[in-house]
């Protein structure tokens, strides 16, 4: 089916930079972008951009699940808010990679919400393809997964399975398939669905160890999500593997759990992180204390012409605030920050 309408108003939105978009030959899939989350600039076309797929003439290829928030997140999504007149169905939230299932050329593949090449997409695709789809799925509607192997672990441990869970199926126009009949093609298939449970989320949450948290789908199709504390503490800690947020917590920034918590292989990643602007703030701390050790007796005039004349740029505010019995933390780590981001610059020059 065609939606020319909606396909131009995702174009406004790429220009706008609220949407991103990725084109792999004739298709393109659209993605909201960061400033949507940072910013709350949601609208009705950009949370339809959660991996939509067209064809340059406007043809609807895939079209998965719009954006839906965390309980409270919004208005929309506050408890008081929520239609509990409706029937609502509890599911566990898999945590994986969104797989987006599209039909080209005789074959099903899936896509990220982001990319159609993604390494997820691309293993998910083969995933896809060792179950028994066979003609089970129309192919003019769009199964929305979630990815699950080892390697793409996120937080939770599943022990090294390698699993789709079928989270819904949706046609083209955007109507979704009721979920029994989504049970019943999973059964045939051979996908995994998510665990039901039979808990209100009115009352006191309960949450199991190793998991992501809960959907609630009530039946007019609106979706809320429920995050587990201890999830939501680890994921925080995966938002600040970056130079700039390793710092923060080197300076003690505390989210309520020890980073032995994580993943063993992004252990190794903040550690790496970390070591590495931490030699770097020493050897600027301790440069910047030799140079104010060798400063010459003098009146400040001669002091200030000898720093000038002996100290790297970058380091004479440190060596005049050392020499004045200042604390320096501040301006050392916004030193070692700066240095980071120049090495990284001259990094991707060569590149």
């Amino acid at each position: 089916m065609k939606d020319y309408i909606l396909y131009q108003k995702l174009l406004r939105e790429v220009e706008e930079g609220r949407v991103s978009a990725q084109t792999t030959g004739d298709l393109t899939i659209f993605k909201y972008t960061q400033d949507c989350h940072i910013q709350g600039l949601w609208n009705e076309t950009n949370r339809q951009a959660r991996g939509i797929i067209f064809a340059s003439d406007g043809t609807v290829v895939a079209r998965p699940f719009p954006k839906f928030f965390n309980l409270g997140e919004r208005p929309e999504s506050s408890p008081e808010n929520l239609p509990w007149n409706e029937e609502v169905e509890i599911y566990e939230k898999v945590d994986g990679s969104c797989g987006i299932g599209y039909y080209q050329k005789g074959s099903w593949l899936l896509a990220t919400p982001g990319s159609m090449e993604s390494d997820q997409a691309r293993v998910g695709s083969i995933m896809f393809a060792s179950y028994n789809v066979g003609i089970k799925l129309p192919p003019n509607c769009t199964p929305v997964f979630e990815i699950v192997y080892p390697e793409n672990r996120i937080v939770v441990d599943y022990k090294g399975e390698r699993f789709l869970t079928l989270l819904a199926i949706f046609e083209l126009s955007g109507e979704e398939w009721h979920p029994r009949r989504v049970d019943q093609i999973a059964e045939k298939c051979g996908f995994r669905r998510p665990r039901r449970y039979n808990i209100d989320l009115r009352g006191e949450i309960p949450f199991e160890e190793n998991f992501e948290g809960y959907v609630a789908r009530f039946a007019s199709g609106l979706r809320v999500k429920v995050k587990s504390p201890a999830y939501l503490r680890v994921h925080r800690l995966l938002n600040y593997m970056s130079p700039k947020g390793v710092i923060e917590l080197i300076r003690g920034k505390e989210y309520g759990m020890t980073l032995r918590e994580l993943p063993q292989s992004i252990q190794q990643d903040f550690d790496d992180i970390r070591a590495y602007v931490q030699t770097m703030h020493d050897k600027l701390r301790i440069e910047a204390e030799d140079i104010t050790a060798r400063i010459p007796e003098g009146d400040r005039k001669t002091k200030a012409l000898w720093i000038q004349a002996n100290t790297p740029n970058a380091l004479t505010g440190m060596v005049f605030g050392l020499m004045d019995g200042k604390d320096m933390s501040d301006k050392l780590w916004k030193l070692v920050l700066e240095k980071v981001k120049d090495e990284q610059g001259k990094q991707l020059a060569t590149e």
